[in-house]
């Protein structure tokens, strides 16, 4: 029986052991998925707190029911967390899930996917199916992940020598040159690396009620019908449907075209409701009357900038594989810098909201409600907000925040700041209140009686006055 036989024979019997590197919004989801399946899982993570959370069947991300894990953890004991990564030989398919930030200056950070494709280049076993699912430029499964995991393979015990294939070799198939044709291949490799490699882009949305990892559609590419097939096989488990396409490279363009869409979008009508604003229109009115159109038009909605892993990070992902092609991505540049400079021009409102008080921002108390970069999550990263209250802090403003599902954050400079109980005292002490996240269990009536100032980034208040200030 040759390799590929051997998995997909493995995948239909439930007997394959699935790693997922990175258990954080993305892995953890997958892993219960895989798990409750009836899937071996192997869950790899750095952070000795989440591996031992887990291990408990203490839930930390709020995608996943509590229930669900404590099931495949202490019930089903289908899914174990560890931070020994030589665990990976025993897996059959590697699925990277792991966080890829920008650095200092804007540019990819690329690390994470560099030592999650090391560790496991030097743990697998041959014929091996690995798949990466983390945001990143196109070319990076082929042109970054391939040459690493092989590089990595000349220290694994179970590989004497690999030769990593051009792609005139990867479109031939697997080809076994050792010995024993039945065996998977552990010599030298000519026409296949000893590993399937591919790529699947997360779509992980937090807190949305109708869609989540099991129903959202999978889009998956390989770099060969093999792997392609192992990987519709595998993910059949975690996913109701996949979409399979031509090439990891095709995959990664999809995730960036969607969050770029996005983007382009959310910055124009911030652009937008930034002219409004001092044209005295109200740009919500204007959304309102727009959406009255049956065709040829999608509402988005301005805010304060928007946040999370993706959509603030894939203009910087883009721009930096299209420099390699001398192609100048002009709108997409001006879309991420219009969103970058949303915090300072929310600085300015709340500053000129402040200022018709004959107050200054310098001593001023300022309640910022909700910190999270959307409504009803635990997760603040990239949130606006914090980039508005380290400008803010900054300036000499007496910076404080609510948010029921964040207690403590630590924001772009450093800066450490707790929730606060949100009653009466809190509002009235507060110099101006903004509402930064518009998470439901606001009781927006309560905030506006108590508030003396309000700045409202969310249309939460849908009547402005003379105490409430709108974007």
């Amino acid at each position: 029986m040759n390799y590929k036989n051997q998995i997909l024979k493995k995948i239909a019997q439930n007997r394959e052991v699935v790693g997922i590197i990175g258990l954080g919004y993305v892995g953890l989801p997958l892993a219960v998925n895989f798990a409750g399946s009836g899937v071996k899982v192997f869950g790899f993570e750095q952070f000795a707190e989440r591996v031992n959370k887990i291990n408990r069947g203490e839930n930390y991300i709020s995608d996943v029911a509590d229930k669900s894990l404590q099931e495949v953890v202490l019930d089903n004991k289908t899914l174990i967390a560890t931070s020994d990564y030589s665990k990976i030989s025993e897996c059959d398919a590697i699925i990277i899930c792991v966080p890829t930030p920008l650095d200092r200056f804007h540019k990819p950070d690329m690390s994470y996917i560099e030592s999650a494709c090391i560790e496991t280049g030097k743990n697998i076993k041959p014929g091996t199916f690995i798949c990466l699912e983390s945001t990143t430029y196109p070319t990076t499964t082929e042109d970054f992940m391939l040459p690493l995991i092989s590089e990595a393979t000349k220290s694994n015990p179970f590989f004497n020598e690999t030769v990593i294939p051009n792609e005139a070799e990867r479109s031939e198939g697997s080809h076994n040159t050792g010995t024993d044709p039945n065996l998977p291949p552990t010599g030298g490799l000519r026409g296949a690396t000893p590993f399937w490699l591919a790529y699947s882009p997360e779509r992980v949305d937090p807190g949305n009620k109708n869609y989540h990892t099991r129903n959202t559609p999978k889009v998956l590419g390989a770099l060969t019908p093999e792997g392609l097939e192992i990987g519709q096989a595998l993910y059949k488990k975690a996913v109701d449907t996949i979409h399979p396409v031509s090439s990891p490279r095709v995959a990664e363009m999809v995730k960036i075209l969607e969050n770029t869409y996005r983007l382009v979008n959310i910055s124009l009508i911030n652009e937008l409701a930034l002219l409004a604003g001092k044209m005295d229109i109200n740009i919500w009115e204007v959304i309102e009357a727009a959406k009255t159109k049956p065709f040829g038009f999608e509402a988005f909605y301005p805010g304060p900038g928007v946040g999370g892993h993706c959509i603030p990070l894939d203009p910087f992902y883009l721009e930096h594989i299209a420099k390699r092609y001398n192609f100048d991505l002009s709108m997409i540049h001006a879309a991420g810098h219009i969103n970058m400079r949303m915090p300072h021009y929310m600085y300015i409102k709340i500053a000129a909201a402040l200022n018709r008080q004959q107050k200054a921002v310098s001593g001023s108390t300022i309640l910022f409600l909700g910190v999270a970069f959307k409504p009803d999550i635990n997760d603040e990263r990239e949130s606006p907000a914090l980039r508005i209250m380290d400008i803010l802090f900054f300036k000499d403003g007496k910076v404080t925040y609510h948010d029921p599902y964040i207690p403590e954050v630590q924001t772009n400079e450093g800066n450490t700041f707790y929730s606060l109980d949100l009653d009466e005292e809190t509002i009235k002490n507060a110099d101006c209140v903004v509402l930064t996240t518009n998470h439901s269990v606001f009781d927006i009536k309560k905030i506006q009686k108590h508030a003396r100032l309000i700045v409202d980034l969310r249309n939460m208040i849908k009547e402005a006055d003379d105490k409430v200030y709108k974007l």
